[in-house]
């Protein structure tokens, strides 16, 4: 396992279980993706295109959704998808749910927010980089950008039994 995904495989490994999700593993193979975290019920493929690293999604169905989320720095990728899977574990244990109270805030006055010509996602950039993400998430994630890997792992873990 390179270095570069190692956080991000403990991290899907150990929400993805939470979650309850069936089939969970990773791919490092490099054929379709840098990196692949695979579960029955969705999966996730991270690769670059140009200087963006990018999010692919797969549902239960197979249904293959592409660029559900841009990043320019691989630790906005991180944190994005910690939380994202943090949040689906989160909810498997019935725990209040940490977006919406982020989402009712607005964007944080610490991002710049840019239409992409999309109407339902927006690019916001902060002194840690750059994201493009669909709504919610934009705003969401707006509120992340700032925070260290380490503080968003404290912020999801809050409420899980020890």
């Amino acid at each position: 396992m390179t270095d570069k995904f190692a956080r991000l495989s403990r991290a899907w490994t150990e929400w993805a279980n939470l979650a309850r999700l069936r089939g969970v593993s990773v791919s490092l193979d490099g054929t379709k993706a840098e990196a692949t975290f695979i579960a029955d019920d969705e999966s996730f493929h991270l690769g670059r295109e140009g200087e963006w690293w990018v999010v692919d999604k797969t549902d239960d169905r197979g249904k293959h959704y592409t660029a559900i989320a841009k990043f320019s720095d691989f630790e906005l990728l991180e944190k994005y998808l910690i939380w994202r899977w943090s949040s689906t574990a989160r909810s498997a244990f019935a725990l209040e749910s940490l977006g919406p109270p982020l989402y009712k805030m607005g964007f944080s006055s610490d991002v710049t927010v840019t239409p992409t010509g999309d109407e339902w996602e927006t690019e916001i950039k902060s002194p840690a980089g750059s994201a493009i993400l669909g709504q919610p998430y934009s705003t969401i994630f707006s509120h992340l950008m700032s925070k260290s890997v380490e503080e968003i792992e404290e912020m999801v873990r809050e409420g899980f039994p020890r």
